[in-house]
């Protein structure tokens, strides 16, 4: 249907903001809008279509994201490599768990995902920053737990359901490992370019109908995404964090509540 495309393209540019603004995976906007109003993601593997769809369209967005954050000189692995191991190791298991999982519960998690990350901006839309490292780069047990923790579990959901890891990883990086903000979004766009490509061949592999039958979407999704990517990107390295903040959550939490509500008028009728 042609109002399809429509709905992908605003997935895709809501996507590409997220990511270049504070780092979020394409899928915390994109697969709610894919799996509510397009037909096409609502059969027994759709979710898992639109995950793929999204991951996929994360490469060359947290790819060209990362450059912008690198010419700024805002990536930093002396203290993240650890987790970045971790988190990409991780994401390929999770791609083939979600195969075998209920649609619903991948569905249904998406769009709670983007209503939580919402409310979480808006009430905490920037992150402090902490004191710089010394120099050192020998990881401390703290930092070496933490990094096996979060980045097992980090990686596991990004592969299962898309969506989350770079939220995740932006309060990790921020809130424990001691980044300030745009370092730790450039920083896991760096994670996040490897695992959305690990990630996004498993789902491919696995269920090819996402090639065969939807890779006009996908091509459209990958496009705008990665236009609004860099657009999104090189604002939030000029612009101040509360409001980059503020934005961000302001979009998520209006998408997903709409798409539940519009979800739930569905099934009623």
């Amino acid at each position: 249907m042609g109002y399809e495309y429509i709905v992908v393209m605003l997935a895709a540019a809501l996507a590409g903001i997220g990511t270049g603004l504070v780092g979020l995976s394409a899928a915390t906007a994109m697969v709610p809008l894919l799996i509510v109003l397009c037909p096409t993601f609502g059969g027994e593997h759709g979710a898992y279509m639109a995950t793929a769809i999204a991951l996929a369209s994360d490469i060359l967005g947290s790819g060209v994201t990362t450059g912008v954050y690198a010419k700024n000189k805002k990536i930093d692995l002396k203290h993240g490599w650890l987790i970045a191991t971790c988190i990409i190791g991780m994401c390929t298991v999770g791609s083939i768990v979600a195969y075998f999982t209920h649609q619903s519960i991948l569905g249904g998690f998406s769009l709670f995902l983007c209503v939580a990350i919402g409310i979480r901006f808006l009430v905490k839309p920037d992150s402090k920053e902490r004191p710089e490292k010394d120099g050192k780069v020998k990881l401390t047990f703290k930092e070496i737990a933490v990094s096996l923790f979060f980045g097992l579990t980090i990686g596991f959901g990004t592969g299962f359901f898309g969506s989350g890891g770079g939220m995740m990883m932006l309060i990790v990086f921020t809130a424990i490992l001691g980044y300030d903000r745009k370092t730790a979004v450039g920083t896991s766009t760096f994670i996040m370019t490897f695992t959305a490509l690990i990630a996004s061949v498993c789902h491919i592999l696995i269920e090819p109908t996402i090639i065969l039958e939807c890779w006009d979407f996908l091509l459209i999704a990958v496009v705008i995404a990665t236009l609004f990517s860099i657009i999104s990107a090189k604002f939030a390295n000029k612009a101040n964090g509360k409001i980059v903040g503020y934005v961000t959550g302001a979009i998520l939490l209006v998408l997903g509540l709409s798409m539940i509500i519009i979800n739930n008028l569905e099934k009623i009728n």
